[in-house]
Parts: structure tokens; sequence; C-alpha cells
């Protein structure tokens, strides 16, 4: 039975026979060429939106005093204008230029070189330095302090540019596709939710379905452990790993996506989709599977080193055309990285086994990607699907220092210089789930080839420098051809919206929205423009107080002050001023590898004013050269101001943005607790998980605390003898011994990490007392959560239990004190004259890993 009705409503089955027999015997009745007619069940419009949501369009029926003599009419549905593509947004992460094979890098990436191929490569596309930045980007189509994103959430502080907070005025692409009538949907990685606002007690409007992405399946954060990641679905956290040993997010987020498209082709075929795909890989940990380490590593990739790799790389981009051939490779940096033919047999083995597994959590990560093209294929989409594959968020991590280390959150807390024998106890399981791994940074210069230096860094192409490619078989032609235009993330959003055919909103909820800030490169699409001039002719980039700036060609650019790895020192008091500034010509230096400052003293002083002036036009002041101080900086959460806890339920998925924090202050930890008369075991309370946290839980009966200091070192209070049956109170005190982060305001970071003493009490008596000489001053593992009453993931040490392990005595009640540092007069005082200090005591010009 058709469903063009052209009657009244009739309501009542009379009613419903004579609309069937008038339908079916109407002469002239619409064929199934002709679009619906106004009113009908299955009209649709198109909307100029410039008001997101469009307003509601007037009746149009006929309503009289009953229904037999009115006629029923039903809003048009929104779809987008005709022929509007599918899009498929991917973005890997930590990826420098010559990671994948499709721009000469060793490692197979078969998923990018088919797009290239039955598309376009783009070799000048920029990034911002980090993450959250770059992907803040991405959605919105402005600059990455106009949405707040001046770091990573995880740093954020209480300045415009930097609070992690994406203004109503700027709607994100989801959004905008949404309310013209997409399906909307985000894979993978989130990391444009505030720290603060992680948590279940919400609010939810900055999480991925609060942003206009209907869907969402991902972790929420900069990294996840790829084996028990702290997933989502929607704002849901869920579990699907549990009891399945060897489930891999990376497959696990492609079968879902998978899931999701074709639940959408067979429920609605003719909506078009928009889907944001964002795999962890390859931000550390790196954690592909064993068979994908296996073929890696029997490919012998990385035998040879790092300077020969880089050599390779360098000569692959020159013969696939996708460098100049007049580009310039800068030698080896030695003062900063070690050249391969330097290192013993120890440390070389080590540092290939490193190479493999992150290039085979490359090749992996590729190959899933390949499915979810693939399954687009299988649904007969591809051919109007465009696809935008980009290579990295930013260069390649260097955050693994020199030497790589088995557990990144030990260098978030100041400990990058593992030395390779201890690291090689972790030779064996390199990438599985006991390490929370990252690579020499070594390798990771080499795949920033042609560039020089690392993720972090942008003010060089090292950071900043990054490549996609783009297929659209119905509109892209020239297939294999190569795109040398400036482009930038923000270019993004108005190239989608251009060749969908949809315009930037002027208002979305009311809210006046702020210009998009990006340009649209869809004219590169077609052949005759191969050659065109770039239409992005300026472009600021500034992380931590490093900056630069684009303008026609020419690039000024401050000189690198500071390795990634060396996070933990005094900032620049003035980092626009107090700087060597550089200066390139990139239309003649593709490798920004000819600093001729010198040469052009007047070119350096324009271009640091317009810096100056596009700086002040995003946001960028006041700009901030601290790294590590920022993580420990004061943000507006649910435990903000707050000194005492209370929980009297189970609870778990807290996470680290949203719980009390016990670093760097005296606290007490009690629980009541009821205890059967079979006797009790379980977890109490714990934040973190086996690469960094505490718990508090009773072991066979026996009352426990324990420090996990970086998976390096467990310190445990114990109780002598099992708790009895009946009530129990169990406390575990700790005095801290340092000024705590309010040395942080004096650019001083002596008040973290100090030592403390901590006291296991059982029913008011002393029971266990232990000193520690170093505590953990930044963060604990920052994908696991607070749980009360159970251990969700992983545990945080495995020789005692396994997760869950749930209490099974009664929790009565659970208080959590905080007692955190006040500098006194004679502190302040002290601080205003002192020379900086780290974490580890000692002045930052002997700055050095604390020692465990």
């Amino acid at each position: 039975m058709t469903h063009r009705l052209s009657v009244g409503l009739r309501g009542v089955t009379l009613a419903v026979f004579a609309l069937w027999g008038a339908i079916l015997l109407a002469p002239g009745a619409a064929s199934a060429q002709e679009p619906p007619p106004p009113g009908s069940p299955d009209a649709t419009r198109t909307i100029d939106g410039r008001q997101l949501p469009a307003p509601d369009p007037e009746f149009g029926g006929v309503i009289r005093n009953d229904a037999l003599q009115s006629k029923a009419w039903w809003a048009p549905r929104i779809v987008p204008p005709a022929q509007a593509p599918n899009v498929l947004l991917i973005i890997t992460d930590d990826a420098g230029f010559g990671v994948p094979s499709t721009f000469g890098g060793v490692i197979p990436t078969p998923t990018l070189d088919r797009i290239a191929n039955e598309g376009l490569r783009y070799n000048n596309l920029h990034s911002t330095a980090l993450c959250s930045p770059t992907r803040a980007a991405l959605i919105t189509g402005r600059n990455h302090h106009s949405v707040g994103f001046g770091v990573i959430s995880e740093q954020s502080t209480g300045f415009p540019g930097y609070n992690s907070i994406i203004g109503k005025d700027k709607a994100t692409v989801g959004r905008i596709l949404l309310d013209n009538g997409y399906a909307t949907s985000w894979f993978g990685k989130d990391h444009n939710t505030p720290a603060f606002e992680a948590s279940q007690a919400g609010p939810f409007d900055q999480w991925p379905t609060g942003m206009g992405f209907e869907y969402f399946y991902g972790f929420v954060g900069g990294d996840a452990n790829q084996w028990q990641p702290n997933l989502f679905r929607n704002t849901t956290q869920i579990y699907p790993f549990g009891g399945k040993p060897g489930w891999n997010l990376v497959t696990g987020m492609a079968d879902d996506a998978i899931e999701y498209l074709n639940r959408l082709n067979q429920t609605a075929p003719d909506k078009p989709f928009f889907m944001k795909y964002a795999p962890g890989a390859t931000h550390a940990p790196h954690h592909p599977t064993k068979e994908w380490v296996d073929r890696i590593s029997a490919m012998h990739l990385f035998d040879a080193g790092w300077n020969k790799l880089r050599d390779q790389i360098f000569e692959n981009q020159k013969r696939l055309g996708v460098i100049p051939k007049d580009t310039q490779l800068e030698p080896w940096p030695s003062k900063v990285l070690k050249n391969w033919d330097e290192l013993s047999d120890q440390e070389r083995k080590l540092f290939v086994r490193q190479a493999d597994v992150f290039a085979a959590f490359v090749a992996y990560s590729d190959h899933e990607i390949g499915r979810v093209v693939q399954a687009i294929q299988d649904m007969g989409k591809l051919d109007n699907t465009l696809i935008i594959y980009i290579n990295g968020d930013n260069g390649t991590s260097a955050e693994g220092g020199p030497l790589g280390t088995p557990n990144e959150v030990a260098f978030f807390n100041g400990v990058n210089m593992m030395p390779v024998e201890d690291q090689m106890k972790w030779y064996d399981v390199w990438g599985t789930e006991q390490t929370y791994n990252h690579m020499s940074a070594g390798w990771s210069w080499a795949f920033d080839t042609p560039f020089t230096w690392f993720k972090q860094n942008a003010s060089k192409l090292g950071g900043i420098g990054q490549n996609m490619a783009i297929s659209w078989p119905a509109r892209i032609l020239d297939k294999g051809g190569i795109r040398e235009q400036f482009t930038h993330v923000i270019d993004v959003v108005p190239t989608i919206l251009e060749v969908a055919g949809i315009r930037a909103p002027d208002t979305v909820d009311g809210i006046r929205q702020a210009p998009i800030e990006g340009t649209s490169f869809a004219y590169t699409f077609d052949k005759e423009n191969a050659k065109a001039p770039t239409r992005h002719t300026t472009q600021y980039f500034e992380m931590m107080g490093q900056w630069a700036l684009y303008h026609e060609g020419w690039l000024i650019s401050t000189q690198v002050n500071r390795a990634p790895w060396e996070a933990f020192g005094e900032a620049n008091p003035d980092p626009l001023n107090n700087q060597v500034l550089e200066l390139y010509d990139l239309n003649k230096d593709f490798s920004q590898s000819k600093n001729i400052a010198a040469e052009n003293p007047d070119k350096v002083k324009e271009m640091k004013a317009r810096f100056i002036e596009e700086a002040r036009k995003h946001g960028v002041f006041p700009m901030d050269a601290s790294v590590a101080a920022r993580i420990v900086a004061p943000r507006p959460n649910i435990t903000a101001g707050r000194t005492e806890f209370v929980y009297t339920h189970p609870m778990v998925g807290l996470p680290q943005g949203d719980s009390p924090s016990l670093l760097n202050t005296s606290y007490t930890i009690t629980a009541e607790l009821d205890v059967p008369q079979s006797g009790a075991e379980g977890m109490i309370v714990t934040s973190g998980g086996r690469f960094a946290g505490y718990g508090f839980y009773l072991l066979q009966g026996k009352p426990v605390f324990l420090w996990n200091l970086v998976d390096l070192k467990r310190v445990k209070w114990e109780g002598p003898a099992p708790l009895s049956p009946g009530r129990h109170t169990i406390e575990f005190d700790f005095r801290y011994d340092g000024l705590g982060a309010g040395t942080l305001a004096f650019n001083n970071m002596s008040g973290l990490g100090r030592s403390g003493a901590g006291v296991l009490k059982v029913d008011g008596k002393v029971v266990d007392t232990q000193a520690l000489p170093r505590t953990l001053p930044m963060i604990l593992q920052w994908d696991e959560s607070f749980d009360i009453g159970s251990d969700t993931l992983t545990g945080v040490n495995d020789a005692d239990y396994t997760p869950p392990f749930r209490l099974t005595a009664k929790l009565v009640r659970l208080t959590l004190k905080v007692d955190r540092p006040q500098l006194s007069e004679a502190d302040i005082k002290k601080l205003e004259n002192a020379e900086a200090v780290a974490v580890d005591g000692r002045p930052i010009h002997h700055l050095q890993p604390a020692p465990q």
C-alpha cells in the first residue's frame, strides 16, 4: 500500500477502508519517480542552514471541528542537499610524516595507500602539535585557542584559550551535519571532553553526544589501555572485553563501527552518514596483537637502526614524489639522541623491539580501518563517500624519552630515563597488557622524516607537519595525484560543508556563531587546480610557549628550547620575547632546514608582529610555557574546594579528573565495615591501576593499603591478622612533608613528590607504619578510575588479587579527608627568592628523573 496520502485522516475504521479505496482507484496517482507531495509522511526538505535547529514550518493542512472535514499534514523531514556525500573522517594519533608507507615510510599501511591511489595525497597538512588541540580544531573548523584548547584537556587553566571548553558559539561539524539531516557518529578517542566533566555526574554537553554526534563508542581522555579500555557507549561505561582474553579495542572499535553502518544502512539506506573515526593508535601505550607484532618482526624493518631508517624513508619520499627532490635532510641530532652505532648490543635489542611493536600498532590499526572502508564498499556506498584519512594529530611522540619506557605513566611522574637493563625485564611482554609502553625518541625523530623534532614542538615541522589522503570516487578523478597546497586541520570542516552543499550556520540554539576560521580546500579536488595557489595564506602555531607563524610561504619560528621529555623544569617566564627566532622560506625549503633570519632582520620583525596580531585575535594570550605544572593546576571539578568525601555505597568508574586527589597532600581514609561470620576480602577503595595508583583492601581478611609507584615499586602497609566477624574501623593516615602544589605559583616544583609517612590502624590501634622517601608528584594512571567496593580494569597489585575483587564485607561508611598544605608567609618569601627546583629537589638546570 502506498503511503502518499492526499485526503484527510478519518480516524475510524470505515474511513480507513474508504481511504484505501480512494488511493488505489484515484486517477493520476503519483508515480514512484515523482517527489512526495508536501505534507505527506515521506515528504522531505533541505534547509538554508542559517538557523539551527531549523525552525518548524507552518502547518500546511486544514483543521476543522472534526477530522472528517480536516486535512492532515506532516512537516517534511530534513535531508541534506541532493548528492551530498557520506563522510568518513579518519585521524590517527601521534604519527609523523614518515610513518606510513603512503608517504615513504617502511611500515605497511595498505588502507592509506588505497585511499591515496584512488584519490589524492596531501603533503602540506598541518596540526597544532598536540592531541586535544588538533582534534578541537578538526571538529570545529576554528583554531585551537579559539575553542579553548590551547593545550590538552588535562592541562586546562582558567583562561578562555585554555579552559578546554568548546563554546556554544562554535558548533562542531557533527552538530551542523546532524541538523542538516546526516546520521552522525564518533568512534574512538574523545580528547575534547574537559577532564573535570568526564564523570557520570555530567554535564554531558561537552561529550560527543552533546556536541552533535548521535552515537559515540570510544574512550574519554588522552589514551587508553587497548586491552582493557575505559570504554563508553554514548555516556555509559561498558566492558565488552570481560571474559574475552585477547580482546583489543582496535578490532572492537572497527567491529562496532561496521555494525553501526550496517544497522543504519538497513534501517535508513538513503540517509547519508558522517563518521569520525579516531583510533587510539599510535599513541602510547602501543598495544597491537601478537599476530601483528610477529608479522612486523619477521620483516626486520628496524634492524639497521634509526639513522639508516631515516635515510631510507627520505629516499623513499623523494622517489614517490611526496617531497621535493631538492629537500634537505639535516644531520642527526647527536647532542640530543645517540647515533645507532654508539649504542650497546642490549640497547639495540630493546630499541628494535620497541619499534617493532610501534610499527605493528600502525599496521594493525590501518588494517582495521580498511575493514571499515570495505564495509562501506560492500554496501555499495563507496562511490559517494568522501574519505579523509589524516595521518597523525601531531608529529610522532617523543614522550618515551631517549630510552623509551615500559610505562608511560612513569614519564608523567618525572621518571623518563629508566635504565635499559631495567627495561629488559619487560622485553618479552613489550606491548602486552603487562606494559604501558612507549619507544625511544630516536625512532620518533626518524618517523618525522624529512622534518625535525616531535609532537609538542609547535615551532618545528616535525611537530606540526602531517599528511593525509582523500578519496571520493564520484568527484575526485585525478587518481593518485599529489597536492602541495598549504592546509591545516581547521580547513577540514569548511571543506566538508562546501562539498555537502551546507552553509555554516549563523545561529545554533539561538546563539550567534563565531566565524569558521579555516579555508576550504575542495578546489584542490579538481585536476585543473592541482597546482593552484594555496588559499590558506596565514596560520599561527603555539604550544606551551613554543610558537611559529606561516604567511605566504614564510615561516617564523622559535628555536626549540625544550625536548618533550623535559617537562618538569622551570617555565620560560616570557615565551613571547625570551626566544631565539628563526626564519625559513618554505617555498624553497620544504623541510625547514635553512635558517635565514640573520639575513632578513626586517622580515623577522614583520613576521613577529603578524604573529602577535594573530595571537591576540585567537586567544593565545596569556602565553604559558609550563608543561607538567599545568597537569596539577586547580580546575572546577566536582571535588574543587572539598576536603571531606563520604561514601556509603559501592561505586565504580569515577575518572581521575573528578575524583579526590591524594597527591602532594596529607590525607586520611577511614572505612567502617561489617565483616560476616565467614570472613571477608575485597577492594574497599582504589584509584589508578597496574601502572600507578593505590588500593585499600582486605587480603585474606587482613587490611592492606598499597601504593603502586609507576609499576617500579610497591609499598604495602598490612595488618597482622584477618578481621574478625563484626564491625570494624580501619584507617590509613598519611602525613605529607612537602609544601604542595602551591609552589607552582612561583614557577617552582619543589612542593611536589616529596616524602611522607603512612600509618595503618585497626579499631584505633596502630598496626603498621612506613615512610615514603618519594611520592607520585603528578598523576595516577589516568585511564583508570576511582572505584569503591570493587576494582575495574587493571589492579594495583597483580600479585595480591585479580579484578573485580569485590568487597565481601558490608561497607557501612567510607570517609576521605584531605589536608592540603598551605604556604606560610615565610614559605612565600623563600619561594619568591629561590632558585627554581624540580620535583626531585634539585635545581632545574640539573634536572634528573626522581629516583625510585
